[in-house]
């Protein structure tokens, strides 16, 4: 008799565990294309990033269309050098911010929800800067109607106020994805807290890629448009370096996932060429000899010099940390399925909310 209800007991936990998995199964089905939808909290931010992209491109593009007008000298001079490339950065980087909220949310990752509300910041930093640089350049044109130039600079103003707005919710709706979001971690990790602070290291070195490609593309542009010449030896090594950077973070990506000392080697060496390169830019953008050459465009580039260098200073940090918690039980929970639960995850968790701490 009682091997019998031992045995009874083992079928029954046995079916228990094995519905439980295959629920999990299911649930991992339905969010590769309901994720999104699952809580209000995050069809809110994703759909508030998509209405910031539309209005503020649209003023974006009205803005460029009637500074366009106005300007009866040549736009490819001066001050007004820059402006359309500012613009079209400004506009490409509101399209990324959607497309991060869009991955922060579906992938319910925290530490991007807090790389994408960081990120936000940057371009209503990148508005105020905006707001100077076309100011100047109407202000030096003495032949502007001063009721045009009133009506620009209320577009212009209307760009950080909005961002600004759409902030404060960001703030709000990044604390509620916080804790909704570290219920998955605790699925996919299990409750082992050196595994789950171990593998916060990786969603950060992940986040950090995915921002040191934007603003190194968006260096990068401003400086192949605006100050280098076709003739200059650095044209098209710039050219080429954008391709070769895009692809070194990806191999940075597999070697962490993989815990490959080899190529996290390589890429630490990488890392301090870049270091360096944009130590000697932002060097060379306050050089007097070189003054003429940065004249009208010293601020936007310092601006994303100096955020590509602080990143890559933080991605170096952050690749020394994921390095050295190689071969401590992260590997298997990074390379496994992802409808796979953790062993360690229990069933009764008492609700889907969990901090990360």
């Amino acid at each position: 008799m009682q091997q019998h209800h031992s045995y009874s007991s083992t079928s029954f936990l046995s079916e228990n565990n094995d519905k439980a998995s295959n629920d999990f199964k299911l649930e991992r089905r339905e969010t590769a294309f309901t994720s999104l939808w699952k809580t209000q909290n995050s069809l809110y931010l994703v759909l508030l990033t998509i209405i910031e992209a539309v209005v503020v491109i649209i003023l974006e593009a009205v803005l460029f269309a009637k500074f366009k007008q106005s300007i009866t000298i040549n736009i490819e001079e001066g001050l007004t050098k820059g402006i359309p490339v500012y613009l079209i950065i400004f506009i490409f980087s509101l399209v990324f911010q959607v497309a991060l909220a869009w991955d922060a949310v579906h992938n319910k990752n925290t530490i991007q929800v807090i790389a994408f509300i960081l990120f936000n910041l940057c371009c209503f930093s990148y508005a105020v800067f905006q707001f100077k640089q076309i100011a100047e350049a109407l202000i030096s044109n003495k032949s502007i109607d001063r009721a045009l130039v009133w009506e620009l600079q209320k577009i212009m103003i209307a760009n950080p106020v909005i961002i600004g707005i759409c902030q404060l919710v960001y703030f709000y709706l990044g604390a509620r994805l916080y804790l909704e979001f570290g219920w998955r971690i605790y699925k996919k990790i299990g409750a082992d807290p050196d595994i789950r602070n171990m593998y916060r290291w990786y969603q950060i070195f992940l986040t950090i890629l995915k921002l040191d490609i934007f603003f190194f593309l968006g260096f990068s542009i401003q400086y192949l448009v605006l100050v280098l010449q076709r003739g200059d030896v650095e044209y098209p090594l710039t050219i080429v370096a954008l391709p070769l950077t895009c692809l070194v973070l990806v191999l940075a990506v597999y070697a962490v996932k993989h815990e490959s000392k080899p190529l996290i080697t390589l890429f630490f060496v990488g890392l301090a060429a870049g270091v360096a390169y944009f130590i000697f830019k932002i060097y060379r953008i306050y050089d007097e000899s070189q003054r003429q050459k940065y004249l009208f465009v010293k601020e936007f580039l310092t601006f994303f010099a100096c955020v590509t260098l602080i990143l890559l200073l933080l991605t170096t940090v952050n690749a020394a940390i994921c390095w050295y918690n190689f071969d401590k039980g992260l590997k298997p929970h990074l390379l496994k399925r992802a409808d796979e639960p953790s062993q360690n995850t229990e069933e009764n968790a008492g609700g889907r909310t969990l901090s990360l701490d």
